[in-house]
């Protein structure tokens, strides 16, 4: 797996990053947003067509035009 979740030193966050590449997705966040952000990129690792839950809802949604 070339993600890689870290605990920054001496402050209360995490940082994700590839570990291959050393490309840094996020610099400080939460752990639970950083674990979600490493399942994100996994989904998007292994399913070339993954939208998210949220963008498809975005993305589906239609005006009611007339009366």
């Amino acid at each position: 797996m070339p993600y890689s979740l870290r605990k920054v030193p001496n402050k209360k966050c995490y940082k994700v990053y590839n570990k291959q590449t050393k490309k840094v997705f996020s610099k400080c966040s939460s752990k639970k947003n950083a674990t979600k952000q490493m399942r994100l990129l996994r989904a998007l690792q292994y399913n070339k067509n993954f939208i998210p839950i949220a963008q498809q809802k975005r993305k589906n949604r239609t005006r009611k035009i007339g009366k």
